[in-house]
Order: C-alpha cells, then structure tokens, then sequence
C-alpha cells in the first residue's frame, strides 16, 4: 500500500475485525453467511432473470445510455462481473476516463469496465434530452442497459448523482447488483439548509441565466464571481457548445428538476442491499456527515466508510490515485 493510502482514516461500520478486502478466503459461501439467511445461500455463479427488472424498466419511459468501454476482456477471460461507472451531476462519462483506464490496467481479476452518459447528460442528452429526472427513472435506464447487454450482475460504482442512481438500483434490484462503490454521497434527500446542496442549487440557477449566444469566455467571466475555483469552472464549461454558443444539455430542464435530484425517498424497512458496500468520501465534503451514518446502516447493513483526507467532493478527480488504488482492493478482494 503507498504511504498516501496509510494516510487515509478509515471508519469501521462492520461488525467483522477486518474490511471485505483484507479477508485470506473471499468466497460465495462468505458471502452468503454476511449477506443472506444460511437457508438462501448459493454457491457457483449466479444467472438472474431479467423478469422482475423488466418490469420496473417499463414502468418509466427509459434512456439509451451512451457508454464507452475501458477495458473488454475476451469472453472467456471476463468471468468476474463488470463494473459500470456512473457520473454526477453536469459530468459525463469521460469524468472516469484516467480511472477507467487505470483499472483496465490494474485490475488481476479480468472485467468489462465501461462509464456510462445518464439521462441528460453528455452524448445520451445529445440523442435524447428528456423533461424527468428522478432516480426512479435514471435507474431504470441502467437497468435497461444492463439488459441490452445481456450483464447479469453488475459491480456499480457511482459519484454524487450517478452514487444515488447506483444505491437506487441496488435498493430496487439487489438481484443484479454484485457490489455497490458510493463516491461521497449519502442516501438522503438534501434541502438548502445543507450548505453543500444550496451551492449546487445556486449553480444550476445561474447556469440557467447564461445567455444564448455568448463565447465560451464570456460564459467562464460571467460565473467568476460565484465561482472563483477554475477548476469547477472549467468542469461546467465541459458543457457548453462553443460552436452553437449553447448549453450542451438541458440545463433548464435540470433546474426544473431540482427537487428530484435533491430526495432520496426509498423506504429502507422494505429496501436493503444486503451485498458488499463501499462508501469513499471527501474529507473535505460536506456531503457524507456522521449524523446520515444510521440511515446508511439501515439500507446497506455490510457497509464500510473510507475517507481520503484532503479530497473534495470530486475525489475521484483530485485523488485519482487513491480512489483508483482503493477501487482495485474492492473489485480484486
């Protein structure tokens, strides 16, 4: 392990002596004695019907979802389930490319890993702007790409928006989940007396302010003084056309949207993903706080906590290294 990862504080929230990735033997039967009843347990691999999912899939009116493939191993190699990247909000897939390209690289296990455009966003909002955005229907969007591509079970890892579409397709479809990786974000609805949700909310709004017709210059001048951090800026201004001097995506369709992306209504007495969970959060985020810990327990009861110091709510963009290193345990344990 690097000296940067010593560093790192973590939070035991399990009742075992050692993290999931540290264990000698890592099998279906130990699984099973964490995850299920002793009477449910299963060993070998596991092919999950696609009929429960079709159903919520069809219940909303789903997205295609563009992608891009990192890493895809030759059939008979990719017998470990693949992992499917999910972006926050105003991000895209290309936000996962340096870690995407780090794990096809690193990983000893063989998998697909692929990052996906949610609705609204990137090149699936190109193809297909659409007016709602509930976690629902992002879900269901996933779940349809899951079955397009014929993937059983998948390893989900999301941040911040794409971390509460993953924990929803967990929740609602445990059966095709095979390990849930949450970057710095709670299952809990925020409001804007959560300051980290009100500066989010204030974005969006001036976002929708900007002008149609400007240069991308003027847009960059226009948000300075709400938003000094260059680098924030120029992560927004991935999503302006520079030739159409427009938005990219529905931006005022997202800010109508707003109230949506800030719940998280599940009932956990009826929703539990009861599979591996990892949280990694930003120590310098607000957006993972002790007081959502119970709430967390309650709907992923084998969960662990990770905090890299020193990161911000992009963790995966500032600590690339770490998150990637942190990644590789999860996915080879």
């Amino acid at each position: 392990m690097t000296s940067a990862l010593r560093l790192l504080y973590q939070k035991r929230m399990l009742s075992r002596k050692r993290p999931f990735w540290r264990r000698t033997l890592y099998s279906c039967a130990a699984v099973a004695m964490i995850s299920v009843p002793a009477a449910n347990a299963f060993t070998g691999k596991v092919f999950i019907s696609t009929k429960s999912t079709a159903a919520f899939s069809t219940a909303v009116n789903t997205v295609d979802l563009h992608y891009s493939d990192f890493v895809l191993p030759e059939p008979d190699a990719a017998d470990a389930p693949p992992v499917l990247l999910l972006h926050g909000l105003l991000g895209n897939r290309r936000n996962f490319a340096t870690i995407g390209r780090s794990l096809a690289q690193q990983l000893e296990k063989p998998r697909r890993v692929t990052a996906v455009d949610l609705r609204n966003h990137g090149d699936t909002a190109a193809a297909q702007a659409v007016p709602e955005m509930t976690y629902t229907d992002m879900a269901a969007d996933v779940l349809q790409f899951l079955d397009r591509h014929e993937i059983d079970r998948a390893v989900l890892v999301g941040h911040s928006m794409g971390g509460k579409v993953a924990q929803t397709v967990a929740l609602t479809a445990p059966e095709r989940v095979d390990g849930l990786v949450v970057l710095d974000i709670a299952p809990v609805p925020y409001t804007e007396e959560d300051a980290p949700w009100k500066a989010v909310v204030d974005i969006l709004f001036l976002l929708d302010k900007i002008p149609v017709g400007s240069s991308k210059k003027e847009v960059d001048q226009f948000l300075l003084p709400t938003i000094p951090d260059s680098a924030l800026r120029a992560f927004i201004l991935t999503n302006w056309d520079a030739k159409e001097s427009n938005w990219k995506i529905p931006i005022s369709s997202i800010v109508k949207q707003i109230e949506a992306l800030a719940s998280f209504d599940i009932d956990p007495s009826v929703h539990q993903y009861h599979g591996d969970v990892f949280l990694i959060h930003g120590g310098q985020s607000r957006f993972v706080r002790h007081a959502y810990m119970e709430r967390i327990g309650e709907y992923f009861p084998n969960h662990l906590l990770t905090t890299i110091k020193g990161a911000g709510h992009w963790v995966h963009a500032e600590a690339p290294q770490d998150t990637t290193a942190l990644l590789k345990r999860f996915l080879d344990r």
